[in-house]
């Protein structure tokens, strides 16, 4: 009669112990993972509110006329913080109509609720056609020849917001800056945006992110 053969106590420990090894490392890094995909909405995001901003500056839709007076065209505008209903954290944060409206100004939208909070600040505020009675927040407060946008969130619920940037300075015939620089991106961590400035290496109107390699 064959003798009846299986595995030893110590070669069952040595399979646990493998297991709890791979475990360890597989685990935080799916969840890394995880949150990476999440914030990848906010680079999405920004690259979608920069194409709306320059479809603003580059198309012919008024912008801040009175019934009957010149219309104000080719300028870039603010976006308010958008959704305004709270601060980013692990959770999406849900739209409200006020948001929609706010997104809807420079014809942008997104479907449903988002981890990050956005804005866009301008500067360098063009001239008023001759003519031109001003609806704007004087002076222009409303439009700009330049702008930032700010995408922050906080998917992992810690004390460091996760930051995306970008910049578009207003430039002459010949490349060269004019006027006041894009307003510094707004809050978060500035690890790779000093103090919310467009990095040398970051070219216009590129999606850098501002945060860390490590925040996640």
């Amino acid at each position: 009669m064959k003798k009846a053969k299986g595995f030893t106590l110590i070669e069952l420990m040595i399979v646990v112990a493998i297991i709890g090894i791979l475990a360890a490392i597989a685990i935080p890094n799916f969840l890394r993972y995880q949150l990476r995909s999440k914030f990848s909405e906010l680079r999405t995001n920004v690259e979608a509110i920069r194409k709306s901003e320059e479809s603003l500056r580059q198309g012919e839709r008024p912008l801040c006329n009175v019934g009957g007076s010149p219309a104000i065209t080719g300028a870039y505008t603010t976006l308010a913080v958008t959704p305004s209903g709270g601060a980013p954290g692990s959770q999406k944060i849900p739209w409200v109509a006020a948001d929609y409206a706010a997104a809807g100004s420079i014809d942008w939208n997104v479907e449903g609720a988002t981890y990050g909070v956005y804005l866009a600040g301008i500067s360098n505020q063009p001239a008023a056609p001759p003519n031109t009675v001003n609806a704007c927040p004087a002076p222009l407060g409303a439009l700009g020849l330049a702008y930032s946008i700010t995408a922050r969130s906080n998917i992992d619920g810690d004390a460091q917001l996760g930051m995306v940037g970008m910049w578009r300075p207003q430039r002459d015939n010949l490349g060269a800056p004019v006027g006041a620089a894009p307003p510094a991106v707004a809050g978060g961590d500035n690890v790779n945006c000093p103090a919310g400035t467009q990095p040398l290496s970051v070219g216009d109107g590129q999606v850098h992110t501002c945060s860390a390699d490590n925040i996640f």
